[in-house]
């Protein structure tokens, strides 16, 4: 896990309990897209995004 995903992670309890649920396929996907950023601008955003979804209740894959 990146360095700045574990990071926002543990900023956010929500964040870290929904992120223990998901299927490999799910944990996978979320993990590759934010390892995929080459550059911190583009990495940022995908991680906000992510690490609010528990709050929406969402999945990438359902």
């Amino acid at each position: 896990m990146p360095d700045c995903l574990a990071a926002a992670l543990a900023a956010d309890p929500a964040a870290v309990a929904f992120f223990a649920t998901p299927d490999r396929q799910n944990r996978y996907a979320i993990l590759y897209r934010v390892q995929d950023a080459e550059r911190a601008e583009t990495r940022a955003p995908r991680i906000e995004k992510y690490v609010a979804m528990p709050a929406r209740r969402e999945k990438l894959h359902p």
